[in-house]
Formats: C-alpha cells, sequence, structure tokens
C-alpha cells in the first residue's frame, strides 16, 4: 500500500514538472498548466491581487511581406507593413511581435524558438530592470550566449518595474528586420499616481523605422551602389503605412486606426522601436498631449503639441477626446537624416460614429503646426526655466523624490565622450593593407567609420561575461588601453560598488549633422541633471565638460534640482551634453549603449559592472555557455581512432 501511495505521489510531481516543460501549443490543450495565456494576463490589475505566470511562445524565422498569406482570406499570418514585398525575420509571423501586457510582479515566461537558419538570435526586455534575474537581460556575450538556430532559450523572470517598456533583438541590426514588440506592465490601482487622470488605457502606438532588403544588407553598407548609409526608407506605425516612391507612386497600403469615444480621456503609451538614426515627430490633429511618463517613470502631468523621440524612449500621454466626432490624422515626421527625404507616416484616430477617413486633407510633411515641442532638437535652454518652444526631458519633474541623488558630490563620477573614429582621413591604409581586420560601417558619405565611447570601442568577447568572465583575458583593464593602438577595440568595463551614487557625464565630443545620439542603460532608470548643447555647434573639449560639471555641481549646492525626472534612455542633443545620476543598487553586469544600431554594433558601448559575484542571484542550472575552442594541435599517433603503425 505504501509503495503504490509513494508510486502516484512520484507520478504527481513527474506529471506538474511535464506540464511546467510543455511548450505553447501544449499548454492550449491542457487543463493542469499552471501557465496562464497571453489573454488571461491582459486584465485590469487589482490590489493584492495572486501574480499570475504569464507564458509566451516566440518562434523566430525568414518570413515575408506581402507574402501567400496575403492571398488567403481571414489569415492571421499576412504581414503588409508598407505594402513592399521584402524578407524579413519577424516573431510568430507578426509585425510589431506579440504583444505583452501584464500586471505588476507577475512572472513572464518566454520561449524563444531560433528557426532562422545560420542566424542567432536573443531578446532583450528594454526598460525591465531585471533585479534578481540579471541572467535574462538578452545581451549576447554579456548576459547570455546567443541562441544558436535550431535550439530554444527560456527567459523566465518577475516583472518588478511597471510602465511602457518594449522587447527587441539584441543581435546585430535584427530590430530592424521585425523582432519588436510592446510589453506593457501596468500597476495596481493603489500604486498608479494618475489613476483619476483617464478612464481608458488601451492604445499603444508603435512607432519602427523601415527598409526594403534585409538590414545586414546595409551593414557595413554599400560603397558604391545605393548609397544610403543608415537612412530609412519610411516608418510604419504598429506595422502598418503606405509608401511612396520617388516617382510620386503610393503604395495602397492599410493604415492603422485608433477608435476612441467622445469625452472619454485616454491614456496612450509611445513607443519608438527606430534602429536608424532618424528621429519621429509625433501629432494627433486639434488634440493636446498631456505627458505623464517617460521611459516608464511617472512625472508631473505637462501639456504638449508634439512629441520627439528617438529609438528606445517611450512616452505616456492622456488625450482627450474633446473634439467634434469626426476623424483625424496622426502624423509621425521623420526628423534630422529622414527630413531630407520627406519621409512621414500617417494613422487615424477615429471617434466612434465618425467617418472612416478624416474630413481634413491627406498632411503633407510640411503640413506641421507651431506649438510646444516635448524634447526637440534645440538643446540650448534645457537648463532654464524656459518650456517654450521645446519642453527638454530634464524640465518634467518626477512624483519621487531621490534625496540620495541630491547630494554635491557622487560616490563616482564617469566623464564619457562619444565620436567617430573616421579611417578615411586618418588611416585607410591600415583598415584595409594589414594582418588585422578591423570593424567599420559606411557611412553614407562613403566614408569609413568606427564608434567610440569612453575612446574606445567596444569589442564583444567569446564568453558570456556574467557567467564566464573570468575565461576572457582581453577586457580592458581600468585607466588603461590594454594593448591597444588606436582605435582601441576591447571590452570595456566600469566597475563600481553597490549602493554607489554614480554620475555620467556624457558628450558628443565631435559632432555629426543632423546626429542627436540616444543612449540607453540596462538595469536601471537614471535621473536627468543637466542636458545642454553648445551653440554654434563645434567639437567640445574636456575643458568645456569641466565647466559644465563645475555649473551643475554649482546648481546642486544651491538647491536648484527639484525631483530630477527619470528616464532610462536620454537624447542628447547634436553637440551637446547630458548628466544623469542613478543608484547602483542592483548587482549585476549592465550595457550602456548608443541606441542607433549600427553605432553600438561598431563599438559605441560599454558595460557598467555593479557589485561583486556574491551580490548576485544563483546561475541558473545548465545554463548555456560558450567560448573559443583552439585545441592543441597533435600527431596522428596522439589520436586513439587512428590506427597504430
Amino acid at each position: 500500500m505504501f509503495k503504490n501511495i509513494m508510486k502516484f505521489h512520484i507520478f504527481f510531481i513527474l506529471l506538474i514538472y511535464t506540464q511546467f516543460s510543455y511548450s505553447y501549443r501544449s499548454w492550449k490543450h491542457s487543463n493542469y498548466s499552471i501557465f496562464s495565456s497571453p489573454e488571461e494576463c491582459v486584465r485590469n490589475c487589482t490590489d493584492n491581487e495572486q501574480p499570475k505566470i504569464c507564458y509566451y511562445f516566440f518562434h523566430i524565422e525568414f518570413y515575408t511581406t506581402v507574402g501567400p498569406a496575403c492571398d488567403i482570406q481571414g489569415s492571421n499570418q499576412c504581414i503588409l507593413a508598407d505594402g513592399i514585398e521584402k524578407t524579413l525575420i519577424p516573431i510568430n509571423r507578426q509585425l510589431p511581435g506579440p504583444p505583452i501586457e501584464v500586471c505588476l510582479n507577475d512572472r513572464v515566461v518566454v520561449d524563444v524558438q531560433n528557426a532562422a537558419m545560420g542566424m542567432e538570435a536573443t531578446i532583450h526586455w528594454h526598460g525591465l530592470f531585471q533585479n534578481g534575474f540579471q541572467y535574462y537581460d538578452g545581451v549576447p556575450y554579456v548576459t547570455q550566449c546567443p541562441i544558436a538556430s535550431s535550439s530554444t532559450f527560456r527567459y523566465d523572470f518577475v516583472v518588478k518595474n511597471s510602465g511602457t517598456h518594449f522587447y527587441h533583438s539584441h543581435i546585430s541590426t535584427h530590430m530592424l528586420d521585425g523582432q519588436i514588440g510592446s510589453f506593457i506592465v501596468k500597476d495596481p490601482p493603489r500604486k498608479n499616481p494618475h489613476r483619476d487622470l483617464y478612464d481608458k488605457d488601451e492604445i499603444v502606438i508603435f512607432l519602427s523605422d523601415w527598409i526594403h532588403e534585409l538590414s545586414f544588407e546595409r551593414y557595413p553598407g554599400y560603397y558604391r551602389y545605393n548609397v544610403l548609409g543608415q537612412t530609412a526608407e519610411n516608418i510604419l506605425i504598429n506595422g502598418l503605412g503606405n509608401y511612396t516612391n520617388a516617382s510620386g507612386n503610393t503604395t495602397n497600403g492599410s493604415l492603422k486606426v485608433f477608435t476612441v469615444k467622445k469625452g472619454e480621456r485616454h491614456r496612450i503609451r509611445m513607443i519608438n522601436s527606430f534602429s536608424t538614426v532618424c528621429l519621429t515627430e509625433l501629432r494627433i490633429e486639434k488634440h493636446k498631449l498631456i505627458i505623464i511618463a517617460q521611459d516608464g517613470e511617472n512625472v508631473k502631468p505637462k501639456p504638449v503639441d508634439k512629441i520627439v523621440t528617438s529609438t528606445g524612449e517611450r512616452v505616456d500621454f492622456i488625450l482627450v477626446a474633446n473634439q467634434s466626432v469626426d476623424s483625424y490624422w496622426i502624423q509621425a515626421r521623420g526628423l534630422g537624416e529622414c527630413a531630407a527625404t520627406f519621409m512621414q507616416q500617417l494613422a487615424i484616430l477615429k471617434y466612434e460614429n465618425g467617418p472612416s477617413r478624416p474630413s481634413t486633407p491627406l498632411l503633407n510633411y510640411n503640413d506641421t503646426i507651431d506649438g510646444v515641442i516635448y524634447n526637440g532638437l534645440n538643446g540650448t535652454l534645457c537648463n532654464t526655466n524656459i518650456t517654450e518652444p521645446v519642453l527638454c526631458i530634464n524640465q518634467l519633474e518626477s512624483l519621487e523624490s531621490e534625496n540620495d541623488l541630491l547630494k554635491v558630490e557622487p560616490d563616482e563620477r564617469h566623464i564619457l565622450p562619444f565620436w567617430f573614429f573616421n579611417y578615411t582621413d586618418t588611416s585607410k591604409n591600415r583598415l584595409f593593407n594589414s594582418s588585422s581586420y578591423l570593424p567599420f560601417f559606411n557611412a553614407n558619405d562613403r566614408s569609413q567609420l568606427l564608434s567610440i565611447f569612453n575612446d574606445i570601442a567596444y569589442e564583444n568577447p567569446a564568453s558570456n561575461l556574467l557567467t564566464q568572465s573570468s575565461s576572457y583575458r582581453a577586457i580592458c583593464k581600468k585607466n588603461q588601453l590594454s594593448t591597444c593602438t588606436e582605435p582601441c577595440t576591447c571590452a570595456q568595463i566600469i566597475k563600481t560598488k553597490l549602493n554607489n551614487v554614480v554620475e555620467l557625464v556624457m558628450y558628443d565630443a565631435i559632432p555629426q549633422t543632423d546626429l542627436d545620439h540616444p543612449f540607453h542603460l540596462h538595469g536601471f532608470a537614471f535621473q536627468v541633471f543637466s542636458v545642454g548643447q553648445f551653440w554654434p555647434i563645434r567639437n567640445i573639449s574636456r575643458q568645456d565638460i569641466n565647466e559644465v560639471i563645475q555649473e551643475h555641481t554649482e546648481r546642486l549646492r544651491r538647491g536648484e534640482y527639484k525631483n530630477p525626472p527619470g528616464k532610462d534612455t536620454a537624447k542628447i542633443p547634436m553637440g551637446g551634453y547630458v548628466i544623469v545620476r542613478f543608484k547602483a543598487d542592483n548587482p549585476g553586469w549592465w550595457l550602456l549603449h548608443c541606441h542607433f544600431s549600427w553605432h553600438h554594433i561598431t563599438g559605441m558601448e560599454l558595460v557598467i559592472l555593479v557589485g561583486d559575484e556574491n551580490d548576485l542571484p544563483p546561475i541558473p542550472k545548465n545554463f548555456p555557455k560558450c567560448d573559443n575552442w583552439k585545441p592543441p594541435v597533435r600527431i596522428a599517433n596522439d589520436y586513439l581512432f587512428f590506427p597504430q603503425s
């Protein structure tokens, strides 16, 4: 009898374990699974509710837009994009990928199956701090090995910070090929400071840039034919849009329609998932946009007319549906390099019972308006009380007080210039006539560039720094360029003590025309203290930055900073700088990088190591490893399987 009871218990334990390990397809038909479906996880979050375990299955493969699935009526696997046929590498044959929406403290389990033959994959959960789940940040050779084709990697973490986030590939330039999607973490009512300001929280505006070929066709980039550099060809809004070619012919694509009801107040979450160097300006015809959060960090409400963002940035705003029952244009205009081609995309804000198309004429690129611009291109007034016509990211006020960040001197200060090493001007012969193989990309002026951050171009190690750091010997030593000669390429690590107040001063040392770099910090939100721009635009010296730091220090002494706002991605003005601080209370190896894909994969990044190995959670059992393999060469007789003479 006892043996039968033990057998039953063992069988029951094995059954539960098997159910937990099932894929999504198996889960759908199971009555015993502990997982909640994506649909079940989209809910009204309540106080004191039991967290759910939300399961997602991501399948990555080569696919095409406007492909044969679009000929099948009712198919949910048709990707239209802007109506131009091209190859992409999407997730679950969707563009953007499957939306994730959960409540604070839910557990998220994602199985990423890489079926794109010959291509690696990882997924980064942009904006999630991963405190306690450092192994799932999704950065290749920093927190994990890349997911090889024909294999699956399981991400498993609890979401501990709410807000508007998104996920994207962190391999090469693949986020431009469709490996992107929204990741919304909602607060329970008692933790939502803006809960009384809106009636509905259902609309996500997802902006992405688009080219009509696979992104690796542009890396390192064309040199003689179709010299486009990294300039996008179009913008998509929630994966949809039209495209007008050089001859003036426009595709008959679909425009995204967002429906609202007159009188209602809507919280709208906007995500910029661009990869190229263009910025975008968003406005909604005849409507004010009341900003309440940036990059998932709550701020005091501030009305604006237009919102400028760069890749990696997110903005939450409230729209009051107080206009006549009609439809209104949503306009996303490309800025920077994209302004030269008048690139824009449209979507529609439709009132219930209103017409399907706006009654006003189709907007052209130059059909814009005056008004207050959030995060605009002019950074000369960001350290003043003047918030018109540009409202800078540091001029908003956080709803939370971070008093420990307001001390006059931080525990650590890191001064980080960024610039491009131009082989064309200095050492083209070394690039193509040496025994080394230095990285580069072709810019649209046919120059060959290497991206530099803190005077070093980051070079990926061969193994995962988080779990295998001792096996890599070429990490740059503190205050030493290792054995580098200009340009220096190595894995640059900044080590900081746990719980230190860390100040970062990042500046555009050698500015390029129409280029505002966005820098993103993994694992944290920083507080933005100072944003500035030298005018007229010129190269920035270390003496210039010393004066900026001195002024910043005096402002701290005078107590001028009032609840600096939080962010995790900061757009630095062309020829400008930003000063941010964060408390290093999240141990791990965290990437800090320019979020333009071509820049960070050619060196404009570094790693901040917070704390020691003892501060980290245990490494998951059987966590994948990667490294070089160069065994000694032996003579034939050393091998047992060779016959002896």
